[in-house]
């Protein structure tokens, strides 16, 4: 089973989940593929996945913690 893989950027972890989704449903899909091989290669991607997934939540509230530093530092400006 061959399938085209669209073009897309991937520069966020919400890119690399979607990429992965998308090619464990096609590896699920392939009836063609040894099943131990097939079996290996989607725990990969599950990992990968897994992965950005975490990398995603850690950006999140990275971008918080920046947002909390910002509004200190105006806050304690305006007292001065």
């Amino acid at each position: 089973m061959s399938k085209k893989v669209k073009e897309r950027r991937i520069n966020h972890p919400s890119h690399v989940r979607a990429l992965m989704q998308e090619q464990i449903n096609i590896l699920r899909n392939d009836d063609e593929l040894d099943p131990i091989d097939k079996a290996r290669a989607i725990a990969y991607l599950s990992n990968t996945a897994l992965s950005a997934y975490k990398d995603g939540d850690m950006m999140d509230k990275l971008k918080e913690v920046e947002q909390l530093i910002k509004n200190h530092k105006e806050w304690y400006n305006e007292l001065n």
